[in-house]
């Protein structure tokens, strides 16, 4: 499901691993003494981003990503990145293979121990490599090569940093994430619908469902857009204090699973009246994500559950179909007495960058970390705008695998420097090339309404937009955070999906009315018999004393 850890991080069963290896045993493999570094300006050895007199080559592998627009000539293998590699540190990156089935193909890698130096990997993967003894200690690599920068993004999450580590030995350097301030869940509203009906924003969840049944009677069809998982449903759930696929620390201290405890009976209890209502999407059973969308796009529907990127998908297609009055406005999920629910947020980082503990040169991945850091949060200010866009621009800052890290507090510095030269118009305290996109994009919509620019303009540069709310709710501390902090026990990942189909099913019948809100407790014990209260036990006993 959407946020579900499991499925940030599993893509498999766990694997079985063996200690054997081609070619003789897995004993690591001493690395190499530095063949030249470069010096600073005060003549001491730049460790962080000095160039090697010698040439360095380390292999990886990559994941498809199948957004990139090269240039012509380029791909995942060539490219602005992989040339400055070259040119700048005198790295040589070989990229053993691509594919779109990335974990699947890692993980025959991994248990025929045919590795590359460099690769990355989500948690269970990170730990099934601990435990197999086949990835390098970084601690005294990271603490000597790591930049400045790239060590206080660490400071910034110090509980990211920390979940790469197994007995205080860093194994896995956590890519990180954009920030909390990209969590929080909405209600986005129709706007034009809204104001064509003089009705006022939503003050309560009762509102919302009331702001549904108006523009039922006034625009025909059903209320709400949502789908199959529930995922964008369950959004809503914490209206009624409800924190489903969050693990949380229950009344008596113990790890508990939002998804099966009381206050989800309420929030199903008051979406079976919904349907009943016919706000709810009587074929939401049988639609997908895209299927969600497509009446939200023809203009059929005015409310939809979402994150904060509505915007741009599927924001930017409702205003190429709709124009720019159509825009769907975010609004905070809130109580039935009014007040702000409180969100969940979840564990947000879900890849590592490792290094194979033969890799002769493991300090070379840390310096492609620290000029991937550089160039996004530091370029502006050093290089040339055409420079930072080959590397930043159509997605080309996603195409580099391993060799990524992300600052943690990056979209929430964006947003408040963007906001106020919104206001001002003063941009002399832009830094990344990211607020001068987020500022012109905001610009350009409310000068011609041009659709590319609408996700843009909704997260940061409309008078409602969903960076405001959710800075407020960040601020304000109005979340609460899972306890599974990290990789899922063994025994949660054994499970798979059965667990979430439990729960999926049962509550779909629940809602559609094929059976009465009793029948929560019997979806409850069924999720329980079938593996939930194995991982429950699971899940204390790793994150519980945490």
């Amino acid at each position: 499901m959407k946020k579900k850890f499991i499925a940030i991080v599993m893509a498999c069963c766990l694997i079985a691993l063996t200690a054997c290896s081609k070619g003789g045993n897995n004993e690591a493999t001493t690395p190499s003494a530095d063949p030249g570094q470069a010096v600073n300006e005060s003549g001491e050895v730049d460790y962080a981003f000095g160039k090697y007199d010698e040439p360095v080559t380390i292999h990886t592998v990559r994941a498809e990503y199948a957004s990139a627009q090269f240039p012509e000539g380029d791909d995942m293998t060539n490219n602005v990145w992989t040339r400055a590699y070259k040119e700048r540190f005198n790295i040589e990156v070989v990229t053993d293979w691509v594919t779109d089935e990335y974990d699947t193909k890692l993980n025959l890698a991994i248990s025929s121990n045919e590795l590359p130096d460099v690769f990355h990997v989500n948690a269970a993967q990170l730990q099934q490599l601990i435990e197999a003894d086949m990835i390098m200690d970084m601690t005294e690599v990271f603490d000597k090569y790591a930049s400045d920068r790239v060590k206080g993004y660490m400071e910034a999450d110090r509980s990211s940093y920390e979940s790469g580590m197994r007995d205080g030995k860093l194994y896995g350097i956590p890519q990180l994430h954009w920030g909390f301030i990209d969590q929080p869940d909405f209600v986005w509203i129709r706007n034009d619908w809204k104001e064509a009906l003089g009705l006022p924003d939503p003050q309560s969840i009762d509102d919302v469902k009331n702001i549904a049944l108006k523009f039922m009677e006034a625009y025909g069809g059903y209320g709400m857009a949502v789908d199959q998982t529930l995922d964008y449903l369950n959004a809503l759930a914490i209206a009624w204090d409800a924190h489903p696929d969050l693990w949380i620390k229950g009344d008596d201290g113990k790890i508990v699973y939002g998804s099966v405890q009381p206050e989800m009976k309420d929030a199903l209890a008051a979406w079976a009246e919904w349907f009943k209502l016919g706000i709810i999407d009587p074929e939401f059973p049988v639609k997908d994500f895209s299927a969600m969308n497509s009446n939200v796009v023809a203009g059929k529907v005015g409310i939809q559950p979402y994150w904060q990127w509505w915007g741009y998908n599927p924001g930017v297609d409702v205003v190429t179909n709709l124009g720019k009055e159509a825009v769907f406005y975010p609004y905070k999920i809130k109580k039935a007495d009014g007040s702000d629910a409180t969100q969940s947020i979840f564990f947000a980082n879900g890849v590592y960058t490792v290094v194979n503990k033969k890799s002769k040169h493991p300090e070379a991945a840390v310096k492609l970390l620290n000029f991937y850091a550089y160039m996004l949060d530091e370029g502006v200010a050093h290089e040339s705008p055409e420079t930072v866009s080959a590397f930043i621009d159509k997605d080309i800052a996603h195409v580099t695998g391993a060799f990524k890290i992300i600052n943690p507090n990056t979209d929430y510095e964006q947003f408040s420097r963007v906001s106020e030269a919104l206001k001002s118009g003063d941009t002399s305290a832009f830094t990344t090339s990211g607020m001068w996109q987020k500022y012109n994009n905001s610009v350009e919509f409310m000068k011609n309404g041009t659709p590319a620019a609408t996700g843009d303009y909704l997260q940061q540069g409309s008078p409602k937009n969903a960076y405001g709310l959710s800075k407020e709710i960040i601020d304000n501390k109005q979340y609460i955070e899972t306890a599974l902090w990290g990789a899922p026990p063994e025994e949660l990942s054994d499970y798979g999906s059965t667990l979430d189909d439990i729960l999926t099913e049962g509550f779909t019948k629940i809602i559609m009315g094929a059976e009465s809100i009793d029948y929560f407790d019997t979806v409850v014990s069924n999720w329980r018999t079938a593996g939930g209260d194995a991982a429950t036990e699971a899940v204390n006993e790793l994150y519980g004393s945490k």
